[in-house]
């Protein structure tokens, strides 16, 4: 799952991370940074509009018809069998969120542990992203994006068995590149940044909180 993430860098290093060849500066409305949960309007990159561009989108999709509330994350598992729920947004809804990691809690409550999930090499993580994105039309739930998640493996397991899909730079541009076929997309979908190229530990249990928007929430704690 991928349930919380941290985007605290300025959008122009994140679109950097993907296209060297910037043109312009991005003025992207202040939002949250330190401690993005869904329901809120992260980052995105995308070049839906025939054009790249990083803004601001609603976390989580919910068409007209569908009951429950909003979905933040995209199975891969169903997307690959063609679901029909997803198709339409794999096909003409291809972003990336950019961020410096994400968050995970283990335990129980009232004592769940969270634990922020970051690459080694210290770049930002480029997660696979699928969206109902209209152009013109609001932020929101009909309009939203759900990030791709898949299984996870080797000792990620023991923070959360799902995490979300992670490309690389090369990768991500395929991705958002609008000529970028379905059946290519799936396959750029099985090729994720694997387990050993992250590593995770303990953080405040003040990220518990979504209000909570120290810059702290990233780093290491022994003890609470």
């Amino acid at each position: 799952m991928c349930g919380r993430i941290r985007q605290g860098n300025d959008p122009d290093e994140y679109f950097a991370t993907i296209f060297t060849n910037m043109r312009k500066v991005f003025d992207v409305d202040p939002g949250l940074r330190f401690n993005v949960p869904p329901g809120s309007e992260p980052m995105v990159i995308h070049e839906l509009a025939s054009t790249r561009t990083v803004e601001r989108q609603f976390w989580g999709y919910k068409p007209v018809w569908y009951k429950r509330k909003p979905v933040i994350n995209a199975r891969l598992d169903k997307i690959v069998a063609g679901s029909k729920f997803w198709a339409p947004l794999l096909e003409h809804g291809r972003m990336i969120v950019p961020a410096d990691g994400w968050f995970e809690w283990t335990g129980e409550k009232p004592n769940k542990q969270p634990w922020f999930i970051r690459p080694v090499d210290g770049q930002p993580i480029l997660m696979a992203t699928i969206a109902a994105w209209k152009e013109g039309a609001e932020p929101g739930e009909q309009h939203g994006f759900a990030i791709v998640t898949d299984d996870s493996a080797g000792g990620m397991v023991d923070v959360h068995d799902r995490r979300p899909v992670v490309l690389t730079p090369e990768h991500a541009r395929e991705w958002l590149d609008p000529d970028t076929t379905v059946d290519q997309a799936k396959e750029l979908l099985s090729v994720a940044r694997p387990e050993s190229a992250f590593e995770w530990y303990e953080v405040t249990r003040k990220v518990g909180n979504s209000r909570y928007q120290g810059d702290d929430v990233a780093e290491p704690v022994r003890n609470q």
